[in-house]
């Protein structure tokens, strides 16, 4: 009644699997109820806030000489209350926090499925083997 190597790799190979479910699972459990962050995939920098500052001092600094420089001054101005408009509606730390999100939900579904597959090929190698 002794195991034989195969039936006890077999075995070893099932479990692995279902660990990594169980982890990924659990680890899914603790992002989603706020008990841990998301991993941060995605990271806003320091350069994209001191961009938005650069834009508004030059267009407030800048003074039209003619028509068309008062035209590009104007459409400059527009496209910045559209864009604080649109930054007030999606602002970049909920984008990132999406993306980062997405990012697990994507990296998780990957480890279920490989999870699966090692417990799969187990299961296989324990019917062979019976």
């Amino acid at each position: 009644m002794a195991l034989n190597f195969s039936k006890l790799s077999s075995w070893l190979i099932v479990i692995v699997g279902l660990l990594v479910i169980g982890w990924t699972v659990f680890s899914s459990y603790d992002f989603f109820s706020g008990q841990k962050s998301f991993p941060q995939v995605f990271k806003q920098t320091a350069a994209e806030g001191s961009q938005k500052e650069v834009q508004q001092k030059t267009a407030v600094s800048a003074a039209p000489k003619d028509q068309a420089e008062a035209q590009a001054l104007a459409q400059a101005q527009m496209q910045q209350t559209i864009g604080e408009s649109i930054s007030k509606l999606f602002p970049a730390e909920t984008t990132f926090q999406v993306l980062n999100m997405t990012s697990w939900i994507a990296f998780a579904s990957f480890l279920v499925f490989a999870g699966a597959q090692i417990a799969g090929i187990g299961v296989k190698l324990l019917i062979n083997k019976s």
